[in-house]
Formats: structure tokens, C-alpha cells, sequence
């Protein structure tokens, strides 16, 4: 499963990056909304996570509307990501089963 990882913080996405990578899933990040929209034109994602400091803006919306989204707080961890990506996309095979 490939998620896109949307934060204009590079240690931030580093720390997800390593927290999700070991759980199962491939990552591709993007430092703004606008970089972001480039890269779903080249690859399909089963989710987006865009982090707090990039929430409120329109685009992130846009996101939600296409796209399973996680929209992170800022005292999100990176674990808790990992925990909600592997509930929605377990729950999602169980119901494939």
C-alpha cells in the first residue's frame, strides 16, 4: 500500500517515513500541498496524511474529497499514524474476506 506523506517539515516527514515504512507500507512525501497534487498524477495511493501545519489549508480538503485522508494534529505521533493506517486498511481487508 503506498501513502502519500504531505508536511512541510522534512524531520517530520523523516519521522513518519520511519515509523510507517516498518509497519508494511511504502511512502512517498511531499513538502506542500501543491507537490503533492503533482505526485497523484504519477502513482495511485491507498492514503494521504498531511500534517497539522498544512490541514486548514483548501487543498487538504480537495484531498479529502478524492482520497482516504488522515488529518494530524500537532501533537500527532507517528506511531498513532501507523496505528490508524493499519485499523482502516485491516478493517478494509476483513471486508474483502
Amino acid at each position: 500500500m503506498l501513502i502519500l506523506l504531505v508536511s512541510p517539515n522534512q524531520e517530520r516527514l523523516n519521522q513518519l517515513k520511519d515509523a510507517i515504512q516498518p509497519a508494511g507500507f511504502r511512502t512517498i512525501s511531499a513538502r506542500g500541498l501543491d507537490a503533492a497534487w503533482t505526485r497523484t498524477d504519477f502513482f495511485e495511493f491507498g492514503a494521504v496524511v498531511i500534517d497539522h501545519e498544512l490541514k486548514s489549508d483548501c487543498a487538504a480538503e480537495d484531498f479529502r474529497r478524492r482520497f482516504i485522508t488522515l488529518l494530524l494534529n500537532e501533537d500527532t505521533s507517528p506511531q498513532s499514524v501507523v496505528m490508524d493506517l493499519m485499523n482502516l486498511f485491516n478493517g478494509a481487508s476483513e471486508l474483502v474476506h
